[in-house]
C-alpha cells in the first residue's frame, strides 16, 4: 500500500499525512493531475476506511499543486470525488519533493 500513514489521532480528530497519486506499487498514476487527484482521495480514504470513517468524515484538507494552471482540473476532479460533501481546502502553488507529482493532499478528519 502507498505513502498511507495514519498521522496523529486522538478521541475527535484523525490527521492523514499528505498523499501523492501512487498506487499500490508506489508508482505515479499518469502524469496529469487529475488522475493524481483522484488516486491522493482514494489513498486518503483507504486510512480511513480502515478506522471505520470514510470520505465524509474529512473536514479540511490542505493541498499542493505544482501548477497553478492545473488548478481547474484539479478542482474538477476533487469535487467529483467529494460529490455535495465539501470540507475547507487551502491550497497553494509548490515545488514537491517526488518528480512527476503534479499534487499532494493531506487532511485532517472527525471520528
Amino acid at each position: 500500500m502507498p505513502h498511507l500513514a495514519l498521522f496523529q489521532q486522538n478521541d475527535d480528530l484523525i490527521f492523514l499525512s499528505g498523499q501523492m497519486g501512487f498506487d499500490t506499487q508506489f508508482k505515479l498514476v499518469g502524469t496529469d493531475v487529475q488522475s493524481q487527484t483522484r488516486q491522493c482521495l482514494e489513498n486518503l480514504e483507504k486510512v480511513l476506511l480502515s478506522q471505520g470513517r470514510d470520505r465524509t468524515a474529512i473536514l479540511k484538507t490542505t493541498v499542493w499543486l505544482t501548477r497553478g494552471e492545473d488548478f481547474a482540473a484539479f478542482d474538477a476532479a476533487y469535487a467529483a470525488f467529494f460529490g455535495d460533501h465539501k470540507p475547507a481546502r487551502s491550497t497553494t502553488i509548490a515545488g514537491l519533493v517526488v518528480p512527476g507529482a503534479v499534487v499532494e493532499i493531506e487532511a485532517i478528519a472527525g471520528r
